[in-house]
């Protein structure tokens, strides 16, 4: 895959606890990541039962450059492109064999996202 490839643009948010000033804690919303250049690939959709209703679901791959912030990726944040979509992670690594160029994202559409 080339870098001409990469014509998405995926933001990462991630959930956190932080200080509110006066010794307690609040969540927010980080950015992990920002207009990172992606390739957002649609495999074929799905229907999961969720609380005893089918729900439809479409997984898709998405691949970014694998660096110390791509590296970074968990199931606990949560991928927006730049169309307002959003993505519930599911799983991030490389798939290289080692060499560590691509990391390989899989989310879904049509979920709750972790937030």
């Amino acid at each position: 895959m080339g870098a001409g490839e990469l014509r998405d643009r995926i933001t990462v948010t991630r959930s956190a606890k932080v200080s509110n000033g006066r010794g307690g804690t609040t969540s927010a919303v980080q950015t992990i990541a920002s207009a990172v250049p992606a390739k957002i690939v649609v495999r074929k959709g799905g229907e999961q039962v969720q609380a005893q209703r089918v729900s439809n679901v479409t997984p898709h791959d998405i691949i970014v450059r694998y660096d110390t912030t791509t590296a970074a990726i968990s199931t606990t944040d949560v991928l927006t492109d730049q169309n307002g979509t959003v993505y519930a992670i599911q799983w991030a690594g490389s798939l290289d064999e080692g060499r560590k160029q691509w990391l390989t994202i899989m989310a879904t559409t049509g979920t709750v996202a972790n937030r």
